[in-house]
């Protein structure tokens, strides 16, 4: 039974009493004891005090019920699940079909139906995503600044384009803002994306790439923000041949769009946070200064010079204290050994967040907002 997954998720909703609190800790120890009928009643008083709960709670409640026989309560549950999403993915609609914990309401006709529902909701949606995807390959094709294309022809939005390391074609994507003039020269902000050892494949092809926020930061700040791809085999962890295919991009864009040379950043988010490190610690840079988001400032392919993170050339850093990835007493601990060599690096924190804070709209807005603001001055 797929307990567990439900499990882990409880505690990802919103803030609620201490009351509350507590029996939602006794319905999760219970649920997962498989004492359903005393789940059930501490998830229903739970519900009573809080003023709004979760997707996966009331699933997880739904769970419950069920299996104490209480299937007008668990559909009841479910469409409250379902109302806030539940069953935007096939992985959460197969979770319903296929555990043994749901079995009870498989002849439910109102479960059956909360099934359809969920299935058409999803068919929809990956339906608009495939034609994201065929609009969104289309224009970042369109918007290439080509050798026989004028200068000044750079069109708002996202452009794709190639280098050639040793026959692999690595891709990237450059932004530009609205507010780009060919007349004038612009600053540029090259972003090197997390989650790299996870990628089979380069994922320019995924319309969501338009989504990550530093994509935002550009356009607030009229600056071109460029955009490497990585990938587990040729990416900013293991492979130095990718660090330096860096370089080669910055010229190649460096040809195409009107950079102010003198104001090129450098940063990430996780494994790019880490990988900005080799970059900070090189003896000679053409970055004015980096930024990491929930970085881990140790590298595969060397060790991180920290004498050469220089005032001239910062290093900005945030970290979360509830960073479950890379750990934030880890991380302090390297910046306080290191930071009276490293006098350019700016170590900064955040309370909440975990890992992805950058991706919490609640939180990235302003913190970007006040953190760029700081970097690219």
């Amino acid at each position: 039974m797929k307990i567990l997954i439900l499990l882990c998720l409880i505690s990802s909703s919103a803030a609620f009493s201490q009351s509350s609190e507590e029996l939602m800790r006794m319905a999760s120890a219970d649920l997962k004891a498989k004492d359903y009928c005393s789940a059930s009643a501490n998830f229903k008083k739970a519900f009573e005090e809080k003023t709004e709960a979760g997707i996966y709670e009331y699933t997880s409640a739904a769970l419950a019920a069920a299996n104490c026989n209480d299937l007008q309560r668990a559909v009841g549950w479910l469409k409250k699940s379902y109302d806030l999403g539940f069953g935007k993915s096939r992985e959460e609609i197969n979770l319903l079909k296929t555990d043994p914990g749901f079995k009870a309401l498989s002849q439910n006709n109102e479960f059956q139906s909360l099934l359809a529902g969920m299935e058409d909701r999803l068919a929809r949606k990956e339906e608009f995503k495939k034609k994201e995807a065929e609009l969104w390959n289309k224009d970042i094709i369109s918007n290439q600044i080509k050798e026989k294309t004028p200068f000044n022809e750079a069109h708002p939005g996202f452009a794709l384009y190639f280098t050639d390391v040793n026959g692999l074609k690595v891709p990237y994507i450059v932004f530009v803002p609205k507010g780009y003039k060919v007349s004038k020269q612009t600053k540029a902000i090259v972003y090197l994306h997390g989650g790299v050892n996870s990628l089979s494949d380069f994922y320019y092809r995924n319309a969501d790439v338009k989504t990550e926020p530093i994509f935002s930061v550009g356009e607030n700040f009229n600056s071109i923000v460029i955009y490497p791809f990585a990938k587990k085999d040729f990416g900013w962890v293991d492979q130095k041949m990718a660090f330096e295919n860096i370089f080669t991009i910055i010229q190649d864009v460096e040809k195409k769009y009107n950079i102010d040379k003198t104001r090129i950043y450098l940063g990430g988010m996780s494994n790019g946070g880490t990988a900005a490190f080799w970059f900070a610690s090189q003896q000679e840079t053409p970055f004015r200064a980096f930024y990491a988001f929930a970085p881990n400032p140790v590298l595969n392919i060397g060790e991180i010079r920290f004498e050469n993170i220089t005032k001239e050339h910062p290093l900005y850093s945030i970290s979360s204290k509830d960073d479950l990835v890379f750990s934030y007493d880890t991380v302090l601990s390297i910046y306080n050994k290191n930071k009276i060599k490293a006098k350019g690096w700016k170590f900064q924190t955040i309370e909440t967040g975990t890992h992805g804070f950058i991706y919490n709209p609640e939180i990235n807005k302003e913190l970007l907002s006040r953190f760029f603001s700081e970097v690219l001055k």
